[in-house]
């Protein structure tokens, strides 16, 4: 089955192909240079040299963007098809307060928060960079305004679960030539768990 992402990875040959092809060339030019021009040094092969690297430099730093740097629009229909599925928490019982999701805190300069919790089956620990709680009668945390969530749907969830629910989100980039180049196609781009609780007493700090 053809696969999109094989247009990203000729690109890459290409640039690494023509990275030997430069070190080839200016070596032969050089020699060339010394042997027939009895010179180490002309303007006219220095500025080829120049134009060459340029080339290559804009061509391999143009691929790294499009392959590492991605950033892609989440309401971009061209580039992303997602998802939302909304599944009940189960509340945890035991010493102290019942909680729907625990948050385990790092105390360092560069401290990073995981939010813990349980839906039907399993238990998730995710990073606080790909999930937020909402709390009391707000249901889009600040947090997850990044995130194309539809707030009609969430306000029906609401009524639904009883404000005890995740909202989780799935984008994967779509299987088409602009998501190839960066081999990208047919990936999961992000995925995002809003944690709705009724309020901030069923969050318990670990």
């Amino acid at each position: 089955m053809f696969s999109w992402n094989i247009i990203g990875i000729l690109i890459w040959v290409a640039i690494i192909l023509y990275l030997v092809f430069i070190v080839q060339n200016i070596r032969q030019r050089r020699i060339k240079m010394i042997i027939k021009q009895h010179k180490r040094f002309t303007w006219p092969n220095f500025l080829i040299n120049v134009v060459e690297v340029i080339v290559l430099l804009v061509a391999a730093g143009w691929m790294f963007n499009q392959t590492f740097m991605d950033n892609p629009d989440l309401e971009d229909a061209n580039r992303i098809t997602s998802t939302i599925k909304y599944e009940p928490l189960i509340m945890r019982t035991g010493s102290g307060n019942s909680s729907y999701v625990t948050i385990n805190s790092d105390k360092r300069k560069n401290g990073s928060q995981t939010y813990t919790f349980y839906r039907a089956g399993s238990k998730i620990t995710t990073s606080s960079d790909y999930a937020s709680i909402a709390y009391g009668n707000t249901a889009l945390d600040v947090d997850a305004e990044k995130i194309p969530y539809v707030k009609k749907d969430l306000t029906k969830m609401d009524k639904k679960y009883q404000r005890a629910y995740v909202a989780i989100y799935t984008a994967f980039y779509k299987k088409n030539w602009q998501n190839g180049i960066g081999m990208h196609a047919g990936h999961l781009a992000t995925r995002y768990y809003l944690i709705r609780v009724p309020d901030q007493s069923f969050i318990k700090q670990k």
